[in-house]
């Protein structure tokens, strides 16, 4: 029905348009004493007969030569438009404007209300109108086949760098825009056809309610219950309270210079990603405290095999340590380990740390 409509819209537009020229060149040959004003109408009408190849017309021959360019021009453009939306399916494929955010996961949905398309591809592209250029490189995904009346569930995560970034920049900056690439070829007569979709910041609902910039960059917990514990040449006692964990640790006897008292956070099955986070305004955060005075080595570990370390000078006063990511050398996208590590070497023999939940900040 909607094709329907464009296409009687599209013949009534250009039979309108037509008869308006035809119209102006009655009243320009009135001015020129040609016609007479009782004339204007019919000749409209002939004009216009003339002009779509119906009716003959005698006379001036540069008037003929005229209206029959325009007509020939007018014709062609009317029928490549009609022909393009006869084929071309623009009207019943489309993307949903209402983007779900759930549990750290975009939910898109391609509705086909037509027959049967397949090799759906969807590509989505940030674009900087400042700099009119492309940022990233562009995320491509691919459907086989999509039904008659159904429609294409895709759901990407933001963990993954590049929807991190790609939200981040829509919502914190006008210039940045999102747009979605999509084609699909129509099984029935393998017309293949291509939409772009700008998806704008107002789509994107986060329980049932716009997402907002300060909602999305609120601080990522790293909860530190997860902590375990790794001994060598000595014994790691963990104790979780709210919001902190406990970590006794004794050197046994047998204890050399390279025995150390560990615990750690593991991203083995899951590499974490703090590549994703804008560098220039993210930090890590998180407090310590130490029963004695003691040196805690904190690592971060990559998939690389490439570690970066800072060493902790902790005592009996709570201390906030602030980490910007850009001063943590290494492959951010893929750390497998982040750890706390005390050496028997430089450290008191027995001792306790409170080490807090770690916090993902942007400013």
């Amino acid at each position: 029905m909607t094709k329907l409509k464009m296409i009687l819209k599209t013949v009534a537009i250009f039979i309108l348009i037509m008869l308006l020229i035809c119209f102006f060149v009655s009243i320009f040959n009135v001015f020129n004493n040609q016609i007479g004003v009782n004339e204007i109408f019919s000749k409209t009408g002939l004009y216009f007969l003339y002009t779509i190849g119906y009716g003959a017309l005698e006379g001036d021959a540069f008037l003929q030569n005229v209206l029959a360019i325009i007509g020939i021009i007018a014709l062609a453009l009317m029928s490549t438009f009609l022909t393009i939306n006869l084929f071309w399916r623009l009207d019943d494929v489309s993307m949903s404007k209402t983007i779900t955010l759930h549990d750290n996961v975009l939910g898109f949905q391609f509705l086909n209300n037509g027959r049967a398309i397949c090799d759906m591809k969807a590509t989505f592209v940030v674009y900087d109108n400042f700099t009119s250029e492309n940022l990233e490189e562009p995320k491509e995904y691919y459907l086989p086949v999509l039904l008659k009346n159904s429609h294409w569930n895709l759901k990407v995560n933001l963990d993954e760098t590049f929807w991190y970034r790609a939200i981040y920049d829509l919502l914190s900056s006008d210039d940045k825009k999102l747009y979605c690439i999509f084609s699909f070829v129509d099984t029935k007569n393998g017309q293949n056809s291509i939409r772009v979709q700008e998806v704008k910041k107002e789509y994107i609902m986060k329980n049932e309610q716009i997402l907002k910039y300060e909602d999305f960059i609120s601080p990522s917990i790293i909860n530190c219950n997860s902590l375990q514990a790794c001994e060598n040449g000595s014994n790691v006692t963990l104790n979780y309270e709210e919001n902190f964990m406990n970590m006794h640790y004794e050197f046994l006897s047998s204890a050399d210079e390279n025995s150390f008292a560990m615990c750690f956070y593991n991203y083995h099955s899951k590499p974490l990603n703090l590549g994703k986070y804008n560098l220039d305004t993210t930090y890590i955060e998180f407090s310590a405290v130490s029963d004695n005075k003691c040196e805690l080595k904190l690592e971060f570990k990559m998939s690389n095999d490439v570690n970066c370390a800072k060493i902790l000078e902790l005592n009996e006063e709570p201390q906030t340590i602030k980490i910007p990511i850009k001063e943590i050398d290494g492959d951010l996208e893929y750390i497998r380990e982040i750890c706390y590590t005390s050496f028997e070497k430089n450290n008191p023999n027995k001792n306790n740390l409170k080490i807090s939940n770690m916090r993902i900040i942007t400013k």
